[in-house]
């Protein structure tokens, strides 16, 4: 009998320590699917933070003056933009065979992206495991946390309503992959004090561009000396700095290469100055030209006609299309009359 109610209290203190397990464990898995996934407001949506598997991470802030990333650098604007319609619009497909689940979760385990979206305060409202891709691509397997609620029992093949295609790659872990790649902002021109250009080793074509509040621009060379101009000429030379932005950041050039191209003389070197007092300098050296030979009695370019290479916010080295670049460095007497 003694025997008897020792199991009995035996087996209630167990069941007792398991519910406790359960209700304080903050990482616990449901009993039961989460498929909410979609954020009804994107503009309540404040920060996103992606992790890969790899040891990469993003953080996305949302800030008065826009998306910051990782405290520091400008965000792509498109980018951000895909990242909250994908939270809007994003839905179940079908839930994952239960046959199949085990081996999905498996995958994911190794290979998953982690994207915390926030709506304001500390604590992220909703956590999408983003996992691989289904055998048609028509689908992406992923998994959702609610952090007051706790992880779901089972993955769902998600999608969007219109859209053929894999969602992983909507939320790269990689810095580059949401960096701005914007140089010069300046919508309006009347925020661009001045712009110098420098034709090295070239003085007669090099020239300075004064852009005052009112009136209009002024041409001198780079000692400040007035020079002809044609005034419709001068103005158009400044609409390139309207927007301008590098194709990519070089980051496959090998240390050696690097150190060969910031010790070479640059070909160009752009200085800008806001009204309200920023400076810019942007360096430019052409590339090589790689492509096939010329034709028949066609001599072979030296330089690529399409890209250069260009020396921005003082440590990236990027390239840059030369159908904008050619454009800013046009020589002084392109200029006058």
């Amino acid at each position: 009998m003694n025997r008897k109610w020792l199991l009995l209290g035996l087996l209630i203190l167990l069941s007792g320590v398991a519910w406790w397990l359960a209700r304080n464990k903050s990482d616990s898995t449901l009993d039961r699917p989460l498929t909410d996934f979609a954020v009804p407001d994107t503009s309540r949506v404040t920060r996103i933070f992606i992790a890969d598997k790899k040891g990469h991470t993003v953080d996305l802030v949302r800030a008065k003056d826009g998306w910051w990333l990782n405290g520091k650098y400008r965000v792509r604007q498109p980018e951000v933009t895909t990242a909250l319609k994908t939270f809007l619009r994003i839905e179940v497909k079908s839930p994952v065979p239960k046959s199949s689940e085990e081996m999905v979760l498996r995958t994911m385990v190794g290979a998953a992206q982690k994207v915390e979206i926030y709506e304001g305060g500390d604590k992220p409202s909703r956590i999408w495991l983003i996992g691989h891709a289904t055998k048609d691509h028509f689908g992406t397997y992923m998994v959702l946390e609610k952090p007051d609620e706790g992880r779901s029992s089972a993955p769902f093949i998600m999608g969007i309503g219109g859209f053929t295609g894999v969602l992983n790659t909507r939320f790269p872990a990689t810095v580059d992959n949401w960096r701005s790649s914007r140089v010069y902002n300046f919508h309006d021109l009347h925020d661009l004090a001045s712009v110098e250009v420098e034709h090295v080793g070239r003085p007669l074509a090099s020239y300075r561009v004064e852009n005052p509040a009112s009136g209009a621009p002024k041409l001198t060379d780079l000692k400040g000396r007035p020079l002809p101009m044609d005034t419709v000429l001068v103005q158009a030379s400044l609409l390139p700095y309207r927007i301008f932005d590098y194709e990519y950041i070089e980051r496959l050039m090998k240390r050696s290469s690097r150190d060969s191209l910031l010790a070479a003389t640059p070909n160009f070197i752009i200085r800008t100055k806001a009204r309200e007092g920023t400076e810019q300098t942007m360096k430019l050296w052409y590339m090589a030209y790689n492509g096939d030979e010329g034709g028949f009695d066609t001599p072979r370019p030296i330089h690529d006609p399409l890209r250069m290479f260009a020396f921005v916010e003082d440590s990236l080295i990027v390239i840059v299309q030369r159908q904008y670049t050619d454009l800013m460095t046009q020589p002084a007497m392109a200029l006058m009359p």
